[in-house]
């Protein structure tokens, strides 16, 4: 029987690192995210979702998309007469929109709710040496062909609960 795992507002990937930092200090009128879920979730388990999207007005025709992304994670050595440099080449295995919807143009903030589950025949978050299968929310506000915003949030996916 799975338990119900307590609800914490996720920081974005970028947040804790000095590129995230200089992101929020050289970009203050710039859009943000900000989502509410479990940090952890079983694979098959439930997931329960709050978004919220800041920003001074809303563009036109601003389409804002909330997606759960797993991706599998491989990290390259490569040996050159300048040193070592490491390479990471990221493909996704499952994209699953969530939520979409056009932002009101001028209103400071878009927001929603999701709920769904994890599908069952997926791979559970690893961390490896030079592979690693991470997991994560994003939210994406783009306007035509313009990305205004994308947001990573990254959260753990557990095995199947038994």
């Amino acid at each position: 029987m799975q338990t119900e795992v307590a609800r914490t507002e996720l920081r974005p990937l970028t947040s804790g690192t000095l590129p995230g930092w200089f992101q929020r200090i050289l970009s203050r009128g710039a859009p943000r995210a900000r989502v509410i879920a479990p940090r952890q979730v079983h694979l098959g388990g439930s997931l329960e979702i709050d978004w919220w999207l800041f920003w001074r007005d809303a563009p036109e025709s601003t389409m804002v998309t909330v997606t759960l992304v797993g991706a599998e994670v491989a990290h390259r050595r490569i040996s050159a007469r300048t040193g070592i440099s490491i390479v990471t080449e990221t493909r996704p295995f499952l994209t699953l929109e969530l939520d979409r919807h056009a932002a009101e143009s001028g209103w400071p903030v878009a927001s929603g709710h999701v709920e769904t589950r994890v599908p069952a025949r997926t791979m559970p978050s690893l961390a490896g040496k030079l592979n690693e299968i991470s997991w994560a929310v994003m939210v994406d506000a783009t306007r035509g062909s313009e990305t205004l915003v994308r947001q990573a949030f990254p959260l753990t996916v557990l095995p199947v609960a038994i």
